[in-house]
């Protein structure tokens, strides 16, 4: 995991925008800083997730990321997957870790990592871990 803390790069003042230039724009972005928006909102909710050049923030993260993952966007369902494998900002939870990496794979057939990812879940599973993530993955 190659940790990146771009704190320098981190926009955190506003005052480089004139606001003449933009009286259209003129909300404030306190909420969410103005270089946010070019970021794919995976990256975006995996900052917070890992707390990547911001401070953690575990349900800001998963409201960027589940609805991506709705979305079959395979990223988020990957990233969804690992965060239910580990307990990472939820509970640990492998038929539903399953449930979302089984879904990638459907989109992404060939992926082999994601195969070989999914056969080692599988291979940890319990008996009724199995069965529940047999039917959540219908």
């Amino acid at each position: 995991d190659s940790e990146k803390l771009p704190a320098a790069t981190t926009p955190r003042t506003i005052s480089r925008t004139p606001a003449a230039a933009k009286p259209a724009a003129t909300k404030p972005a306190a909420a969410k800083p103005a270089a946010t928006k070019p970021v794919d909102s995976v990256t975006e909710a995996e900052r917070y997730i890992y707390g990547r050049g911001v401070a953690q923030d575990c349900d800001r993260g998963l409201r960027l990321l589940k609805p991506a993952a709705e979305q079959f966007n395979v990223k988020s369902m990957i990233s969804l997957g690992a965060l239910y494998s580990t307990g990472t900002c939820t509970p640990r939870d492998l038929p539903t870790a399953y449930r979302w990496f089984a879904l990638a794979l459907h989109k992404e057939p060939d992926n082999q990592a994601l195969q070989n990812d999914l056969q080692k879940l599988w291979s940890t599973m319990t008996p009724p871990e199995r069965q529940l993530a047999i039917k959540l993955s219908q």
